[in-house]
């Protein structure tokens, strides 16, 4: 855990989420760039088929890179005293906070590629699934850790 987390101030994600999310973004387009290409080199000379994936491959990829990296810079959470605040977004900025006395449980999840990178995704779920909030990329380690921070303080809100 960050010395940012632990004096309460806003916390950048990992920077492993951001590898996280290009070898995902690099899957989904591969997939892609493979159905494209087939159907290409069944419809059109295999020379002009494998100029336009090579192009398009490369130009989504920069693409992918770069806003990839702008996702992960607009990326802020704070484990606050009485809620969780998160702020995110690049095109439309996001801020969120979700009051402890709101959540019912909180969940770590973690796919394939996340625990191969040591990354968890903490959930927390609230009576209204509108306003359950997720905040992917918190290091494999101290994520229960964060996760038993929270649960000591859900309930010390000011429900009724």
């Amino acid at each position: 855990m960050t010395d940012t987390m632990e004096s309460g101030g806003r916390v950048r994600l990992e920077h492993r989420v951001l590898v996280l999310w290009r070898i995902r973004i690099g899957l989904v387009a591969g997939g892609g760039t493979i159905v494209v290409g087939v159907v290409l080199g069944l419809t059109t000379p295999v020379l002009f088929a494998a100029a336009v994936v090579l192009v398009s491959a490369g130009l989504i990829g920069g693409i992918a890179w770069w806003w990839t990296a702008l996702v992960w810079r607009s990326w802020r959470f704070e484990v606050g005293a009485s809620a969780l605040h998160l702020d995110h977004g690049v095109l439309t900025r996001r801020a969120s906070t979700i009051p402890y006395h709101r959540v019912q449980h909180i969940d770590l999840e973690a796919g394939p590629i996340e625990r191969r990178l040591r990354l968890t995704t903490l959930v927390l779920r609230t009576a209204s699934s509108s306003s359950d909030s997720t905040v992917p990329g918190i290091d494999a380690d101290q994520a229960e850790v964060v996760r038993h921070r929270i649960l000591g303080l859900v309930g010390t809100g000011d429900a009724t």
